[in-house]
């Protein structure tokens, strides 16, 4: 559907607040079928008694939030939450078992990568130096969400990580930036970005609404018990492929640049 005219289909679905009444009833139906109280529950979540009381009473409930009481009762995202926007297949052309086997060949036969982007490195320090230039502030680090994809059962992981990595994927299939899901889903540039390094723990129906822009089902975005990992990791190793395409063309410039240094230097 457009997202220029009326409503999305994610701000219908929220519009009554029946969906966290009913999110409140299953939780509250699954703590007394156990016989806890909502301090212990609080305590297995690691949620402070008052958020309990909150969700039960049919009020918001956040990413985080959701998650862990999911993770507690070991409950399917899929039993309680409604699919939102039509389940994405856009993606199923990627043949990613032939990418992964593929991959593995590549990265062996370039397996010196690492010196070349040291020497890299190197040759731009030399020349700052030479320069005195400021340091510039370093980018907010990515390689943190190397292993943090799919959701593991049992251990504890930054769950927003793995929610803002998820977004990065598939918003990187599509070639779309960050400004153009922005758009698409209804949110600000600053809340998606920030959602996106995991710095941001969003409402509920703020991911519907992600989801509904990347046009994906909220069951790909939220980790959980459902995980299809395989695929999920699939997806990641391809997006992190067109990633490093995307660089070429900054990686010409900048070899550009050093041929002109090296002309000046020579002249």
């Amino acid at each position: 559907m457009s997202h220029d005219n009326g409503k999305m289909q994610a701000e219908a679905l929220f519009a009554s607040g029946q969906l966290y009444r009913d999110i409140g009833e299953i939780i509250y139906d699954r703590r007394t079928a156990l016989d806890w109280t909502q301090v212990h529950l609080a305590k297995l979540a690691r949620l402070n008694v008052s958020v309990i009381r909150s969700i039960e009473a049919g009020r918001p409930v956040s990413l985080e939030t959701l998650s862990a009481l999911l993770r507690v009762f070991e409950i399917d995202p899929r039993d309680i939450l409604p699919q939102g926007a039509p389940e994405g297949t856009w993606f199923a052309h990627l043949d990613l078992v032939a990418s992964a086997t593929q991959l593995k060949k590549t990265m062996k036969q370039c397996s010196d990568y690492n010196l070349a982007i040291q020497k890299l490195r190197d040759i731009i320090g030399n020349i700052s130096k030479t320069f005195n230039l400021p340091e510039i502030p370093a980018r907010l680090p990515i390689d943190h969400y190397s292993h943090s994809v799919a959701f593991t059962s049992g251990e504890r992981q930054d769950l927003l990580e793995i929610f803002g990595r998820r977004i990065q994927i598939f918003r990187t299939l599509q070639g779309a930036t960050a400004s153009q899901i922005a758009h698409k889903s209804h949110v600000s540039l600053t809340s998606l970005s920030l959602i996106e390094a995991g710095l941001r723990n969003p409402s509920l129906e703020t991911v519907y609404r992600i989801a509904e822009g990347l046009s994906v089902s909220v069951y790909y975005l939220i980790p959980g018990i459902h995980d299809d990992a395989d695929l999920l990791r699939s997806l990641d190793m391809t997006a992190w492929a067109m990633s490093a395409q995307s660089q070429l063309e900054a990686l010409a410039d900048l070899e550009s640049i050093i041929g002109h240094l090296d002309d000046i230097a020579n002249h």
